[in-house]
């Protein structure tokens, strides 16, 4: 996936959010996101490479330094190769360390190379929004300090028990009975659904395969063409009503007429839902859901199959002898069976494909009604638990302390993603030339180490490699703001700035991309004065909305082309067009320094 937005100088890419999935380990993590960034390489729209969950990757639960570096090298290895976009790097937060160790460890691992092209961000920041965590996430991914799987109940005694005197394991136990259940049936109906187990279901794949069954009808030559479509739409529909006791009876696995992997033949196999609820609570909710539902639209089915064998030659009925194996003995509890099949008088025509037509849209109501269906029985599911859950949790007071800690420590993430905001903000209400900085995070209640004056000097100014760590800092009354806006190559005295590195690669590649015209273009004095033109009002609209240090656009730049000047004859003769351009960006005032005297009474 990419994912582009706007960001005034550019587009912003966020590279390796679908690379991989959360079942992968970290080393494949690694490995991901390193071919994403390999991905990102090959689009000219990107401007800012950032990449938060690298610095998630673990070896051994310890924060894996060396290849979270690598990762980081690679990132600024291609800004650097291309020209046009910048990093925005992590500082790991590593919690054997304090800032001041994790920053000497980042620009150790770092390296020396392309540093102008990156800048690094430190600490982590913690945002306002929890998490959604269910109790069922909790009792499914609850592990002890060595990492074995730890079941909930066993933080429990056995004579711990609710005010009505239930022991908690048994009631933990009844929940775990239920949200099982539904992953089986959510599994099981995904089949036909198309739908992931964990989403709540559409029926995008019913819809395909039953429509292909309408449009071989609407297509067919001839009567008999027609009466095997129709025969399939009631097969179609018998076997997806079927299904629905499957949830709680069990089944011989008759032959299933449903073909959602290929529509168009909907006579390949797939077993009818044997019983997989095993909920008995459970199972009762969908036996009354049955009762009240199913059995209507059995009954109008079955009215509907008897007037179609009454009409239709060659049989197209489900309950033929020629259809045996297809019949209403399947539905055994007489809660949902329908009474004996009636003449309602369904079916009126003078043809044999009026009355066809007449009974397809009949059947049409009926499918949509066993649609519905499935719908309401994931409903039936996800009630029951989120109610079982709901009467549970209070009797466990260490799940409440299980969400806090959660939420602290999953809302507590990496500043990049935040910092590149940052950027798009000020991008748009200012321009790529003002410094990303003294700007307030949204959305951020705090930060996750505090950093006074002292510990940012070291992070802001290294006196040995020079590279420079931007600080998230708490102030009181302001918020959370960026409060640092150097490159790593903190010392030089050019690339220093994040605001000046990016607007000369806005500079370049808007002046690259809007002069593509010249090629093979003459290369003579007429191109030269039209492209350094075009330039000049490039740049001096830059210059006017201060962009560019000087009094006068003569002080703010310069653009040279011309034979003599930039090129050489042999440079024209090897169709070589050199354009020099020269600016005089403008600098933040890093530091504002205010002097004060003692003016002693005149």
């Amino acid at each position: 996936m990419r994912l582009f937005f706007d960001n005034g100088g550019g587009v912003c890419y966020i590279c390796s959010v679908d690379k991989y999935s959360s079942n992968d380990n970290d080393a494949t993590r690694a490995t991901k996101i390193t071919e994403g960034l390999a991905e990102v390489r090959k689009f000219d729209e990107p401007t800012i490479l950032l990449f938060p969950d690298a610095v998630n990757i673990k070896t051994g639960g310890a924060v894996d330094w060396d290849k979270i570096a690598g990762i980081q090298q690679a990132a600024l290895k291609q800004c650097g190769d291309l020209g046009d976009r910048f990093a925005v790097l992590d500082v790991p937060d590593d919690p054997t360390k304090l800032v001041e160790e994790e920053a000497d460890l980042f620009r150790s691992k770092i390296g020396m190379n392309n540093l102008k092209y990156g800048a690094a961000y430190s600490p982590y920041v913690k945002t306002i929004y929890d998490k959604t965590f269910r109790l069922r996430d909790i009792m499914k991914n609850l592990f002890d300090s060595t990492g074995t799987a730890l079941a909930l109940k066993s933080l429990f005694k056995d004579s711990d028990k609710d005010a009505s005197g239930t022991p908690i394991k048994t009631k933990l136990d009844t929940f775990s009975t239920v949200y099982a259940s539904n992953d089986l049936m959510n599994s099981r109906l995904a089949v036909y659904t198309g739908a992931p187990a964990t989403d709540t279901f559409s029926s995008s794949k019913l819809d395909a395969s039953y429509q292909a069954i309408v449009n071989a009808f609407n297509g067919a030559a001839n009567d008999a063409a027609r009466l095997v479509q129709l025969k399939a739409a009631f097969e179609f529909v018998y076997y997806l009503y079927a299904q629905f006791e499957g949830f709680v009876v069990n089944h011989a696995t008759p032959t299933n007429k449903i073909n959602t992997a290929t529509p168009a033949t909907p006579t390949a196999a797939l077993p009818i839902i044997t019983r997989v609820i095993g909920s008995t609570v459970l199972r009762a909710a969908v036996e009354d859901f049955l009762a009240s539902n199913l059995k209507t639209s059995l009954q109008t089915f079955r009215n509907l199959d008897n007037e179609a064998y009454r009409i239709a030659t060659p049989d197209i009925s489900n309950t033929a002898a020629s259809m045996a194996v297809v019949d209403f003995t399947l539905f055994t509890d007489a809660k949902w069976v329908p009474a004996a099949a009636v003449d309602s008088g369904l079916i009126n025509g003078a043809t044999l494909l009026d009355k066809g037509t007449q009974a397809l849209n009949a059947l049409t109501q009926i499918f949509r009604a066993a649609k519905s269906g499935l719908d309401s029985v994931v409903s039936i599911g996800l009630a029951l638990e989120s109610a079982t859950e709901d009467a549970l949790t209070p009797d466990l007071p260490i799940y409440n302390s299980i969400l806090s800690v959660l939420n602290t420590s999953i809302n507590t993430l990496p500043p990049s993603g935040a910092v590149a905001g940052v950027y798009a903000s000020v991008d748009r209400d200012r321009g790529v030339w003002k410094a990303p900085g003294n700007v307030s995070i949204n959305s951020v209640s705090d930060v996750s180490e505090l950093i006074d004056d002292d510990t940012q000097e070291g992070l802001n100014v290294d006196p040995n490699a020079g590279k420079s760590i931007n600080a998230i800092r708490a102030f009181y009354g302001k918020g959370i703001l960026v409060w640092g806006v150097r490159t790593l190559a903190g010392n030089d005295n050019e690339w220093r700035y994040i605001s000046v590195r990016r607007f000369f690669s806005f500079v370049e590649e808007s002046c690259k991309k809007s002069t593509s015209w010249c090629v093979f273009e003459p290369n003579d004095a007429n191109t030269w004065a039209r492209i350094r033109g075009q330039i000049d009002n490039f740049l001096n609209n830059q210059w006017r909305q201060g962009a560019l240090a000087g009094a006068k656009p003569e002080q703010a730049y310069y653009i040279n082309c011309g034979l003599g000047i930039t090129m050489t004859s042999q440079d024209i003769l090897e169709g070589r067009l050199i354009v020099e351009i020269g600016m005089a960006a403008v600098r933040p005032a890093e530091f504002v320094i205010l002097r004060f005297s003692h003016k002693l009474q005149q």
